[in-house]
């Protein structure tokens, strides 16, 4: 149960904390932080009431200490990042996974090296799962999702949503890497059961998203309608012995 809260709201701690500070390769590792703290904490003290303000707040801390190690070690950044929110600071309630998704889909990133830190920071999935999806080892994903996060940083990614004219751009990249997430969450190529229900339904979350912010786009609407479509069918495709053979689906 608790692994399943960590991974439903592992992208949503991210955004939020990429959003304050900005940096989201210092937030990404400072999440993740967070994480193993909650997966070796939460078993013997339970889980906390606010799950979701718990992690923003121990991946907060975590982000403010690597700033100030980075402050100290350049005197320039100190006064930008040092000082951490008051204790007791409102945990935001704004969702910007939306927008973390535009990031991942940066173009200083190839079509590979997108959808693999979507999959990392936006659908949750661990760096094992990833390699094991793309073929690779375990070693040489992470070394691809870190790399990737570098590119970003160096081309001055920034984490806010991208002008029209940059969004247009990019809109086909950020449609294409929603599939593949969906898909990865309908028929899961890596672990012990035919989909990730939790990962699918992000995808259809962020597409509906993407439909409120583009309601007149026709890619957006279909793509939207197709998610909806093949999710509809989840139900009848296994069970818990597995695979359900078409012929014996309910298709009704």
């Amino acid at each position: 149960m608790n692994e399943r809260i960590l991974q439903e709201l592992a992208p949503e701690v991210l955004a939020a904390v990429a959003r304050r500070y900005g940096r989201f390769e210092l937030a990404e590792d400072a999440t993740q932080e967070a994480l193993i703290a909650a997966a070796r904490q939460w078993p013997a003290d339970g889980v906390p009431d606010n799950p979701r303000g718990w992690l923003i707040a121990a991946a907060t801390r975590r982000l403010i200490d690597a700033l100030r190690a980075e402050a100290s070690r350049a005197l320039r950044e100190g006064t930008a990042f040092a000082q951490g929110p008051p204790a007791g600071a409102d945990v935001p309630d704004q969702d910007d996974t939306l927008t973390l998704l535009f990031l991942c889909c940066h173009p200083a990133l190839s079509a590979p090296s997108q959808l693999a830190l979507t999959l990392r920071a936006v659908g949750g999935l661990t760096t094992a799962q990833i390699a094991t999806a793309f073929l690779v080892r375990e070693a040489t994903m992470a070394q691809r999702i870190s790399r990737a996060k570098a590119a970003i940083a160096e081309a001055g990614g920034r984490f806010e949503l991208p002008c029209d004219d940059e969004r247009a751009a990019r809109l086909g990249v950020v449609l294409h890497v929603l599939y593949l997430m969906f898909n990865e969450g309908y028929t899961a190529t890596s672990g012990e059961h035919l989909q990730q229900r939790e990962l699918a339904s992000e995808a259809i979350r962020l597409a509906r998203m993407m439909r409120a912010l583009l309601p007149d786009d026709g890619e957006v609407a279909g793509l939207l309608a197709l998610m909806l479509l093949t999710q509809a069918r989840s139900g009848a495709r296994d069970s818990s012995d597995g695979l359900i053979p078409l012929a014996k689906q309910d298709r009704l």
